[in-house]
């Protein structure tokens, strides 16, 4: 046990927040069995990948606790699902102590509990040490940046690994050739095109055979997952940056995300 309340768990490269959850961490649930009613035997948790630096956001702040909307970013992620999961695992890296301090003050009792890197473990490495605060069949795992109003208790219902794709905006205006002359379209949604929302639903018996220590969910791992693809056709505003937010903050929030 370190002096800051944390132990190192051995030859994983990260530590966990030990003795002191997030906010009502409960104890680890054990695996249900096949004895139960079929409506309890799939549970979903959710995993919230925030341990990035956010260097583009530009903010004094870890990105999760920047303010967009009138709260911060992680807020809005966490007032989405927690009524809608049994659990959230935040997956923490930089001034990861910041996030917890925050969370054990604004969401004291919720089942929150958290993960912290020690060392970038990447996208792939951080989910498999999330997953050891969660016992669910079923994973939500979500970038905290990736703001999205999708339904979460339709993705619980699939029966297979799903990748949640939308629509991209162009950032930039878009000139069209029309019999030679110039078109305009500002910023336009492409709607032909589909791209990763950052929201992914994965089967605990498929996910966690593959997830690296260390390494990339798109790199190391969607490659030898076999991926459904979830069209959203709703919100999605990725926050990466404070021009990003400027955006988020001019569009009215559907009602789910108030």
């Amino acid at each position: 046990m370190t002096a800051s309340g944390t132990k190192t768990a051995g030859g994983q490269g990260f530590k966990s927040v030990a003795g002191k959850p997030c906010a009502g961490e409960r104890p680890f649930r054990p695996m249900r069995g096949p004895s139960l009613a079929p409506a309890f035997i799939f549970t979903m948790d959710a995993v919230i990948l925030a341990g990035g630096k956010g260097s583009r956001m530009d903010d004094a702040l870890p990105k999760a606790l920047v303010v967009a909307h009138g709260k911060p970013i992680v807020a809005h992620q966490l007032d989405y699902l927690l009524p809608q999961v049994d659990h959230v695992v935040l997956s923490l890296g930089h001034r990861a102590q910041d996030v917890i301090d925050y969370v054990k003050k604004a969401y004291a009792g919720k089942p929150i509990s958290c993960v912290v890197e020690e060392t970038p473990l990447g996208t792939g490495g951080a989910l498999k040490l999330a997953l050891s605060k969660s016992s669910a069949e079923k994973i939500l795992a979500l970038n905290c940046d990736d703001l999205t109003d999708i339904d979460v208790s339709h993705l619980a219902k699939s029966a297979e690994a799903l990748i949640c794709v939308a629509n991209p905006r162009l950032p930039f205006g878009l000139v069209k050739d029309r019999e030679g002359y110039a078109h305009f379209e500002e910023k336009p949604l492409m709607t032909q095109h589909w791209v990763s929302c950052g929201w992914y639903m994965f089967l605990r018996k498929e996910i966690e055979k593959i997830l690296p220590d260390s390494g990339s969910l798109e790199y190391d791992v969607f490659p030898k997952l076999k991926l459904r693809v979830h069209k959203h056709t709703g919100f999605w505003q990725p926050l990466n940056s404070k021009k990003d937010i400027a955006t988020f903050e001019e569009k009215p929030l559907p009602s789910s995300l108030q």
